[in-house]
């Protein structure tokens, strides 16, 4: 199994920021256990997508044309 510190870094960023956000936005007072709950539940969805549905980028290149003034 292959671990990626920069992976690490994006989901734990997120698990905090939400789990943050989840505590001190709200009106209501939130426990701190639930707001670490949600703060796993968007982390490991993240995880998931990241992992099964991963950004791709296609890259089109040009045709090349040839220089036929060479040869």
């Amino acid at each position: 199994m292959n671990f990626n510190v920069n992976n690490f870094i994006k989901y734990s960023i997120l698990f905090i920021i939400v789990t943050f956000s989840t505590f001190f936005i709200p009106g209501c007072s939130i426990m701190n256990q639930h707001a670490v709950y949600i703060g796993l539940l968007a982390a490991t969805t993240f995880v998931l997508l990241d992992k099964y549905y991963p950004s791709i980028v296609i890259n089109k290149e040009e045709e090349k044309k040839c220089d036929c003034s060479k040869y």
